[in-house]
């Protein structure tokens, strides 16, 4: 019992630190919180769901569905809240994206309504038992897309010219842009990668409960807000440690206390490190707590 709820908290932690990558990356290129993410994730969701139970496509392209879907709506989120918004005003573009992601979520009721959308199942029958560890196929896909994309993600910005020049802009767009570097399209390819990821959260979420609705974004941004506050801001190993913390902390608590203080005790945690380590549970220094 306990290695069966240990796994599934660590499979729930996978979503979460997806979600803590496309925040974190944000974060490390304009010391900036992006807060319409949640509400990407869950269009992207609705939209893969869309292509899984009515058209009856492969989860492949409906994968790829949610990640163009989730790539578009961060491209635009940034010219409309960063872009072209004075960074005179260091809470103007929070507040945007804050606009933005309520403007989704009205637009997402008043087209396709409020109601919960089912999910279906992946690989429906498949499981794999080890003894008393029981793993399905849903689980396994997952797990599978999760490592995929933070390894593809590492790839990129350490093996590519174009992952090369994110990490020369957010540790210094003033040098970067005299070296040549394109700082703004940069910007923009770093919030289309983090909209990909916050695509693939969403529709992995979604699998996972095999459900999705037009509401969860507030609550994909404040799951998101806590795993990068115990990881610390712009930390991108310290959100994947912190997202699968979370991700069994959830679990064992609906599974061993109760649901009613799964948020508790996660609050209780989030609490207890802003005041003991502000910066983060994984970061040494405060530098882009304070820039944030």
């Amino acid at each position: 019992m306990l290695i069966q709820q240990l796994v599934n908290g660590l499979l729930l932690g996978t979503t979460f630190a997806l979600i803590a990558l496309s925040f974190n990356l944000v974060v490390g290129a304009l010391d900036r919180l992006n807060f319409a993410l949640g509400e990407t994730a869950m269009v992207s969701a609705i939209c893969g769901s869309l292509f899984l139970s009515r058209l009856d496509l492969p989860f492949v392209l409906a994968f790829l569905v949610s990640l163009a879907v989730g790539a578009l709506i961060a491209g635009i989120t940034f010219l409309l809240s960063f872009r072209f918004v004075s960074a005179q005003y260091h809470t103007a573009p929070i507040l945007s994206s804050l606009g933005v992601g309520l403007v989704i979520t009205s637009l997402v009721t008043r087209l396709l309504g409020s109601d919960q959308r089912r999910v279906p199942s992946v690989l429906e029958g498949v499981r794999i038992e080890i003894g008393p560890l029981r793993i399905v196929g849903d689980q396994l896909i997952i797990l599978a897309v999760a490592a995929l994309m933070t390894v593809l993600l590492y790839g990129f910005l350490n093996r590519t010219p174009w992952g090369t020049a994110i990490r020369g802009v957010s540790d210094d767009p003033d040098m970067a842009g005299l070296l040549g570097v394109p700082v703004q399209r940069v910007i923009l390819l770093t919030f289309v990668v983090s909209g990909t990821l916050a695509g693939a959260s969403g529709l992995l979420t979604g699998l996972s409960f095999h459900t999705v609705s037009p509401f969860t974004g507030f609550e994909t941004t404040l799951t998101a807000l806590m795993v990068i506050v115990l990881g610390g801001l712009g930390n991108i190993t310290g959100g994947v440690v912190a997202g699968l913390m979370i991700g069994v902390i959830e679990t064992m608590t609906v599974a061993y206390l109760s649901a009613t203080y799964r948020d508790l005790i996660v609050f209780l945690l989030v609490g207890i490190t802003l005041v003991a380590r502000p910066q983060g549970l994984f970061t040494r220094n405060t530098g882009v707590v304070g820039r944030v």
